[in-house]
This record gives C-alpha cells, sequence and structure tokens, in this order.
C-alpha cells in the first residue's frame, strides 16, 4: 500500500515507505510510485562504476545493486522499485540512493536534466552555486541563509527543457566541521544523520521551501586552488558550456543520443542565457569571507 504522498524534484510522488526529506502533499494522481518488491530483471550490459556500486540501464529502464543495501529499479520515469537486503534496518541507509542515483534516472527517463549545484531565490531569478565536490556549495549556501538570503535547493535543482529550474528537497547536508564555523543556531542540529558513521548532518526547511519554477539569472562555480586571495571572473558562453557540463548530476545516466541533445540543448541555453562566474578560493578559506564575496557577486548587476 502506498501510504505516503509527497511532492519532490517537481514531481508527485506515492511511496510505500517514508521520506521525512520530502514535503507531505495530497494530490489525486501520482508521477511516481516507490514501492518494496522484488526487482524484475533488466536486460544490458552490467557496468561497475569507479565507486563499486553496478548497474545495467536501457532507454527505459535502471537497475543499481548497492552491496549490502539494496537492489533498486527506475523505469519509464513513474516506477520506483526497491529490493532491500535481507536483514537491512537502517532505512536512511535504502533512502540514500533513491534521493542521489534513482531520482536521477526517473528525472533523465522524464527528460529533465539534474544540475549538482545548490541555489538561492533572488528577484524570483536563481542563482545556482556550482563547483567541484568539497568546493563548499552547501556551505555558502548555508552562510547566504544566515545573512537571509531564501534558501531554494541543496545540492541538486532540475532543469526543465523550458530553462525553468525547480528544487530537489528541503534539507541542506553540512559537514559537523562546517557547522562549527557557521555558528549559528540554524544549523546546529546533528539529529539527522546523512549516513551511518558519517560526520554529515541534514537540516531540513520544509516551511520555507518553494516548489515553484524559475529561470537561472546567474551560476557561479567555486573552485579551490593554490591562491592566495578570493578572485572571479566571468567566463564567455564557450567556456560556460565546458564548465556547466561538469556539473550534470549523475553523468553515466547521459547514455543515448536522445539524452546526449537533451544535456546539449540545456547546458547550451544556461551557457547563452545566465551570467557564469568561476569563483576561485583558497585552500583554506574563511567561510564568512566566501561567503560575503559570494553575496557580492549576487547584488552585481552584471
Amino acid at each position: 500500500m502506498l501510504s505516503y504522498t509527497y511532492w519532490g524534484f517537481g514531481l508527485h510522488i506515492a511511496s510505500q515507505i517514508e521520506f521525512p526529506e520530502f514535503v507531505p502533499v495530497k494530490f489525486a494522481e501520482a508521477d511516481v510510485e516507490i514501492h518494496i518488491a522484488s526487482v524484475p530483471r533488466v536486460l544490458g550490459e552490467k557496468k561497475i562504476s569507479p565507486a563499486g556500486f553496478s548497474y545495467i540501464q536501457n532507454d527505459t529502464e535502471l537497475l543499481l545493486e548497492i552491496n549490502d543495501v539494496a537492489t533498486y529499479y527506475a523505469k519509464n520515469g513513474d516506477t520506483i522499485v526497491i529490493e532491500p537486503r535481507a536483514g537491512l534496518t537502517e532505512m536512511r541507509e535504502l533512502r540514500i540512493f533513491v534521493l542521489a542515483t534513482i531520482f536521477a534516472a526517473i528525472l533523465t527517463q522524464r527528460k529533465r536534466l539534474p544540475m549538482h549545484a545548490s541555489a538561492i531565490l533572488h528577484n524570483s531569478e536563481l542563482i545556482l552555486i556550482c563547483g567541484d565536490s568539497g568546493a563548499g556549495k552547501s556551505t555558502t549556501l548555508a552562510g547566504l541563509i544566515k545573512k537571509g538570503h531564501p534558501v531554494f535547493s541543496d545540492d541538486v535543482v532540475v532543469m526543465g527543457q523550458d530553462g525553468l529550474a525547480t528544487a530537489s528537497y528541503p534539507m541542506i547536508k553540512l559537514w559537523e566541521d562546517a557547522q562549527d564555523k557557521l555558528n549559528h543556531d540554524l544549523f546546529d542540529d546533528r539529529s539527522f544523520t546523512i549516513k551511518p558513521g558519517m560526520n554529515k548532518y541534514g537540516i531540513f526547511f520544509h516551511d520555507k521551501f518553494d516548489i515553484g519554477s524559475y529561470p537561472v539569472k546567474k551560476m557561479l562555480i567555486l573552485k579551490k586552488a593554490d591562491v592566495a586571495n578570493i578572485e572571479s571572473k566571468q567566463i564567455t558562453a564557450s567556456a560556460a558550456f565546458k564548465e556547466l557540463g561538469k556539473q550534470v548530476y549523475r553523468p553515466m545516466l547521459i547514455h543515448n543520443n536522445e539524452l546526449k541533445a537533451l544535456r546539449f540543448s540545456v547546458i547550451s541555453a544556461l551557457a547563452n542565457n545566465a551570467t557564469v562566474y568561476q569563483i576561485t578560493r583558497p585552500a583554506t578559506c574563511n567561510v564568512n569571507d566566501l561567503v560575503n564575496y559570494v553575496e557580492n557577486m549576487i547584488y552585481n548587476e552584471a
């Protein structure tokens, strides 16, 4: 029985299991259903990722196997089946792969492109904060929230073919040391561990979550480098196209010509219609200095 109904990633979701990460809503018809059951066989070549998990995909299906957790199945952009490993009791560990790779598969099956980015809403337009892992996207987002900027999404935004972006779900993920550096009661909660044994915690913002879709005005790409001070430069559309291509979430899922064409059109539109800046920061960087620098970039109307 699909007892839970939610909004997430721009979709109405009916689920057999609870997802505290999503927004509870009521609706007449689900876009996506999540079931606990045995997964079907999928035709295709089995691949092993560098991270150690294995998967099979074709134009309509993805089968993902995570050792000691579960096997996951996504089909036609509307069906998710989870087959947990025997004895699994940690539901957060079960859900984390649904919120990441499985929903990325559902989105690409629906011809939407998930981007690895955090975002704030500014004058009904979005400022996306992208960058390499560890560059400080979530910490910068939290610092901007601390200064009063409206949060939109952390980690993933969903790009439609219409050029509008939608949020994923209302949770910011912060490492414990980032929480300490932010030093604010908004980000002190350590009760929701992202993954067992990891010093990274989820901070919810359900009461401030915006389910609307908005155009992207600016994209700020954070990079760490051997520099003395924070510096920035606006990059050309061609350079932006190359950099933004690196921000596609779960790029392994872009496996056929139709999805490659989708990626090309969405990234081209972003590169040509949004202003894109590269912000380079020292490897060791004061959080407040970085947040203040990014805030000035937001107010700069160029």
